[in-house]
Protein backbone atom coordinates (compact mmCIF):
# COMPACT_ATOMS: atom_id res chain seq x y z
CA UNK A 1 0.00 0.00 0.00
CA UNK A 2 1.13 3.59 -0.90
CA UNK A 3 1.78 6.42 1.69
CA UNK A 4 1.22 8.92 -1.17
CA UNK A 5 -1.03 11.39 0.28
CA UNK A 6 -2.25 11.14 -3.76
CA UNK A 7 -2.90 7.27 -3.50
CA UNK A 8 -6.61 5.83 -1.30
CA UNK A 9 -5.18 3.64 2.10
CA UNK A 10 -7.58 1.04 1.21
CA UNK A 11 -6.48 0.13 -2.46
CA UNK A 12 -3.23 2.08 -3.19
CA UNK A 13 -4.47 3.62 -6.55
CA UNK A 14 -5.05 7.23 -6.94
CA UNK A 15 -7.63 9.10 -4.66
CA UNK A 16 -8.21 11.78 -7.04
CA UNK A 17 -8.13 14.18 -4.20
CA UNK A 18 -8.46 17.91 -5.94
CA UNK A 19 -7.22 19.43 -2.03
CA UNK A 20 -3.53 17.57 -2.27
CA UNK A 21 -3.80 18.98 -6.44
CA UNK A 22 -4.25 22.52 -5.02
CA UNK A 23 -7.78 23.03 -5.59
CA UNK A 24 -9.74 24.42 -3.16
CA UNK A 25 -12.53 21.60 -2.63
CA UNK A 26 -12.51 18.46 -3.27
CA UNK A 27 -15.24 15.77 -4.81
CA UNK A 28 -15.18 14.22 -1.58
CA UNK A 29 -16.81 17.35 -0.12
CA UNK A 30 -19.64 16.58 -1.72
CA UNK A 31 -20.41 12.92 -0.82
CA UNK A 32 -21.35 11.26 1.93
CA UNK A 33 -19.46 8.99 3.71
CA UNK A 34 -21.14 6.31 5.51
CA UNK A 35 -20.08 5.65 9.62
CA UNK A 36 -17.21 3.07 9.86
CA UNK A 37 -15.97 3.84 6.81
CA UNK A 38 -13.11 5.75 8.24
CA UNK A 39 -12.19 2.86 10.85
CA UNK A 40 -11.12 0.91 7.56
CA UNK A 41 -8.31 3.69 7.38
CA UNK A 42 -5.21 2.65 9.62
CA UNK A 43 -3.09 4.88 8.32
CA UNK A 44 -2.55 8.29 10.62
CA UNK A 45 -2.86 10.90 9.63
CA UNK A 46 -6.15 9.74 7.42
CA UNK A 47 -5.38 9.98 3.61
CA UNK A 48 -8.46 10.30 0.88
CA UNK A 49 -10.33 7.23 0.26
CA UNK A 50 -10.85 7.41 -3.91
CA UNK A 51 -14.58 7.09 -4.91
CA UNK A 52 -14.17 3.28 -6.04
CA UNK A 53 -13.58 2.11 -2.43
CA UNK A 54 -16.35 4.83 -0.98
CA UNK A 55 -19.04 2.97 -3.69
CA UNK A 56 -17.47 -0.44 -2.59
CA UNK A 57 -18.16 0.28 0.88
CA UNK A 58 -21.67 1.86 0.13
CA UNK A 59 -22.68 -0.98 -2.26
CA UNK A 60 -23.03 0.86 -5.60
Amino acid sequence: MSTDEKCCPLCGEKNGCELVAGQNTCWCMKESFPEGIFEAVTEEPHKCICQTCLNTYKGV
